[in-house]
């Protein structure tokens, strides 16, 4: 896996505290595809985990972290068979708006 973040993200992302959530997959359903699960109903986490600090957890799980001056070169990667995520991308610097 490969992340990619701006330099403006990462003193936030050295600082950060996260926490995982193990949710009870038994009542989620897929939303817009398979990428996005949703449910409807309240869930209480099975588990929750601290991954601090959060740049050893992602190395942890193999992920590169690639800093970027921006992320707007990245925009194409959607237009090719990678799997790509961009939840975000509206906090991005000089992203398009549409």
């Amino acid at each position: 896996m490969i992340a990619h973040v701006e330099w403006d993200w990462l003193e936030r992302i050295r600082t950060a505290s996260l926490f995982r959530y193990e949710l009870p997959p038994c009542t989620f359903e897929p939303l817009e595809g398979q990428w996005m699960w949703v449910s409807r109903d309240t869930v209480r986490p099975v588990e929750s985990r601290l991954c601090a600090p959060l740049l050893d957890a992602l190395a942890a799980e193999g992920v590169e972290l690639r800093v970027m001056k921006s992320l707007v070169p990245m925009r194409d990667v959607w237009t090719t068979s990678l799997h790509a995520s961009g939840i975000r991308l509206r906090n991005a610097k000089d992203w398009p708006r549409s």
